[in-house]
Formats: structure tokens, sequence, C-alpha cells
């Protein structure tokens, strides 16, 4: 006969693994199309988010939209303009700018189309920039990547 203890141990490694899992589901892409104010068009929002991280590629009237936050202030003194650089699908690095605001980032205008493509039509991306090493799962989105380019006239 199994004793008590060693049923009600593993009952618990059950759970909390379980609970370890769900947590994992809930580091995703979300996906919206709306309307924006006044007849000015669509936009698309891709936000993906993960343990008070968030990474969002926003596109609308034209205009193209890449920000990061990582949940926290990032280290240093980092505000200002930085360069950085990105790889699609190990593929050739490129580089990006990203202004940095205490606990946000944003990639300046000047390369925010060609990233924002570059991010819908690959598999997986790895950015770096001043505090921030991180690689993403981009293939929920290459079934929006039409309809990104529609919208935003790129590509």
């Amino acid at each position: 006969m199994i004793p008590r203890r060693t049923v009600r141990l593993t009952a618990v490694a059950v759970v909390a693994l379980f609970c370890a899992g769900a947590t994992d589901t809930r580091a995703e892409w979300s996906i919206r199309e709306t309307q924006g104010p006044g007849g000015s068009g669509p936009s698309l929002e891709m936000s993906y988010r993960s343990s008070g991280e968030r990474f969002t590629l926003l596109c609308g009237g034209g205009a193209a939209f890449v920000s990061f936050s990582p949940g926290y202030r990032f280290p240093g003194r980092t505000d200002g303009v930085h360069n950085g650089h990105y790889q699609v699908d190990g593929g050739p690095v490129k580089q990006v700018r990203w202004r940095i605001t205490g606990s946000s980032a944003f990639v300046t205008a000047r390369f925010a189309n060609d990233f924002l493509l570059d991010l819908v039509t690959g598999d997986r991306v790895f950015i770096k920039f001043p505090g921030v090493e991180q690689t993403y799962d981009l293939s929920p989105l290459k079934p929006h990547a039409a309809r990104l380019k529609t919208i935003c006239g790129i590509g």
C-alpha cells in the first residue's frame, strides 16, 4: 500500500505542473483588427504578452509602430535613442534603432515599416538592444501578413 504522504506529494506535484503549463499558455500573440476613428481606415494590432513583458506591432493609416516593454525599468541609464539589431530566421543581422524611455522602447519611424514587414514574413526573430535580448516565435502572425501589408501599405 502507498503511504498517504506520498499520494499527497504526488497530487501536489501534478497540480504544480498543471499550473506551470497553464502559465505558459498565456504567453501568446493577440491579434485584433479595428476601425480607426472618423473613417480613418483599419488598423491591425499584434501583441505578445508574457510575465509583464509586452511586444506590440501596430499598423494603421499607412504608419507602422513597434514597441517593447519588459515589465520593469530598463537597467542603467538607457533613456534616449540606441542602436540595436534583429535577425529573422537565422538570416542576415539587420540594424534597427530604438527610443527608450523609462520602461518602454519604440522602434524609430525610419526603421518601423521594414522591421514590421520582416516580422510578419518570418518564423522567428531575435532582437537585441540595450538591456534586451529576446527571441519570439512569429509563426502565429503569418496568416495575417497579407492583411497587414494592405493596411500598412508595405511590402
